[in-house]
């Protein structure tokens, strides 16, 4: 029961596929049954989101593009996704304290 993993390469290709196909029979199911048909949006969404993932793959002349994601970027991202909304509300606040670190900020010996 060890099957090998596929490598990255033959994944990307078969989520390529995979998105094309999706957005092919939402093609196909909005021409034929309308702009209602619940299938083809499915389908849709469901290709659009395989294509950004085939975009995010690595290839063979340059790495994922969740390599260079550290555990404080991925927080920072986190955190910035949640209080997007209510970012309008916080800037005040960030530039208040802002301005108060650049005042207490250690300063280089003069003369």
């Amino acid at each position: 029961m060890n099957t090998p993993q596929p490598p990255f390469f033959d994944r990307r290709r078969r989520v390529g596929w995979a998105a094309l196909v999706c957005v092919c029979v939402a093609v196909v199911g909005f021409a034929t049954e309308g702009k209602e048909c619940v299938w083809a949006a499915a389908a849709m969404r469901i290709g659009f989101v395989l294509g950004a993932l085939w975009l995010c793959f690595p290839t063979k002349t340059r790495p994922a593009a969740w390599a260079v994601l550290t555990q404080g970027r991925l927080v920072a991202i986190v955190i910035g996704a949640l209080f997007w909304s209510r970012i309008k509300y916080a800037l005040p606040f960030l530039a208040i304290a802002g301005i108060v670190l650049w005042f207490i900020r250690p300063r280089g010996k003069r003369g």
